[in-house]
């Protein structure tokens, strides 16, 4: 009797142990590519077998058929649109499969980029010398006797004297432009190693002559401005 009841408590197990293993049976995926927007399949997919790293493409329809083992991960990729993956381990045991795959467009968003070619030293040496500050109308000596009102207005307005400084500081702010894009060069020919984040820290530390600025040729202005940046890195590392 106990040993009956001990064969009938082994049983289930027994049956386990010789029930074939699905998941290592092959199994044959039919399968339908559709765009979730458009409900259309015109474009050929790619089927990869990420189980074996194998993979074919699919019809121009979008139709495919696939013949894995049902524990394989299968993934199914059109470009432009989000790669889907299916597996069929946890499904109940089926010779043929079929499926619809919708697949979903990739949305891109990032910022814009402007790329800009780099200026050669010919094309910086002739920017170099053609920055002027623009000139704004100074009082003369004839319009104060003349106007002697116009002449305490421009003397003493806050509009005329803005205006001067407005033009001081698009003039430095060209001189700066100009030094940063010959500082580009400079680094891009391994002169001396500066990061784009250091540019205006070292323009500052610079304080070049614009005279000089204009009117220097290209040998002293290496020479200048890397004599400089060796001081500039001696005092940021504390020397």
């Amino acid at each position: 009797m106990k040993t009956a009841q001990f064969i009938l408590y082994l049983f289930p197990f027994l049956v386990l142990a010789q029930a074939p293993s699905y998941n290592d049976s092959l199994i044959t995926i039919k399968g339908q590519v559709l765009d979730t927007n458009y409900n259309v399949g015109s474009y050929s997919a790619l089927i990869l077998n990420k189980s074996t790293g194998k993979g074919f493409f699919g019809n121009y329809d979008g139709s495919f058929t696939i013949k894995v083992k049902k524990s394989d991960l299968i993934g199914v990729s059109v470009q432009g649109y989000k790669t889907v993956y299916i597996s069929y381990a946890d499904s109940a045991f089926k010779s043929v499969y079929k499926n619809v795959f919708y697949l979903r467009e990739l949305s891109y968003q990032a910022k814009e980029v402007i790329v800009r070619p780099m200026k050669t030293l010919e094309e910086l040496k002739e920017e170099r010398a053609l920055i002027e500050k623009r000139e704004v109308p100074e009082l003369k000596a004839v319009n104060a006797i003349s106007s002697p009102i116009t002449a305490l207005y421009v003397a003493f307005s806050k509009r005329e004297r803005t205006k001067r400084m407005v033009a001081e500081m698009e003039y430095q702010d060209r001189q700066e432009d100009v030094l940063r894009e010959i500082l580009k060069v400079y680094v891009h020919h391994d002169i001396f190693e500066l990061s784009e984040d250091d540019f205006d820290e070292f323009i500052r530390f610079l304080n070049l002559d614009p005279q000089f600025l204009a009117s220097a040729n290209d040998m002293d202005l290496v020479l200048y401005i890397r004599a400089r940046f060796n001081q500039f890195q001696k005092i940021k590392s504390g020397y």
